[in-house]
């Protein structure tokens, strides 16, 4: 009974958002505030938490520059960073309409550089590059849900894997997107 309510949910919502034909504000002049959660399965502390805070402006259509913030914590470490994104939007293919929602980007690609300041064993200050990759599903034309990839490489051994110290990190991201 319980997956006959959750799927009837879904096509209600599907049905609704494909009444509400609109376009995702993602063209010059726009703003973009994000929200986002990290989740990060292979850290020696167990699961890791973190949360990530964005704003950017779009410059060119389907193409924004912004800074972000990030604070992440577990039992054996936590960190700040304060940095700089540039992110890309591909656009879905002419005709093609997502089943939930009113827009979707099927992939956008991003890259970070952040100043990421760690107490592990140590404090630790490091220059942190970023690349990701994901898709965005906007459940509205200002309101977007996004899921994403995210390599990380740091100039110095900020992450544990498997109980040994590296310079590299691979996570997912979900979260929100505002635009205005």
């Amino acid at each position: 009974m319980k997956s006959v309510k959750w799927l009837t949910l879904a096509v209600a919502v599907g049905f609704c958002g494909t009444a509400a034909q609109g376009g995702a504000l993602l063209t010059q002049g726009s703003n973009e505030i994000g929200i986002s959660g990290q989740l990060d399965t292979s850290g020696v502390a167990g699961t890791d938490f973190d949360l990530k805070a964005k704003y950017a402006y779009f410059f060119w259509d389907r193409t924004s520059l912004g800074l972000r913030a990030a604070f992440g914590d577990n039992d054996w470490w936590s960190y700040f960073a304060v940095g700089t994104t540039a992110e890309y939007n591909f656009k879905m293919p002419e005709g093609y309409r997502p089943v939930i929602g009113t827009d979707m980007v099927p992939l956008f690609l991003g890259a970070a550089i952040d100043y990421r300041h760690v107490s592990l064993d140590e404090n630790e200050n490091a220059l942190v590059f970023s690349l990701e990759a994901g898709t965005k599903l906007f459940l509205t034309d200002s309101t977007a849900v996004v899921f994403s990839m995210i390599g990380e490489m740091g100039t110095e051994d900020i992450y544990y894997d498997k109980d040994e110290p590296t310079d590299k990190n691979l996570l997912f991201e979900l979260g929100l997107r505002f635009y205005f």
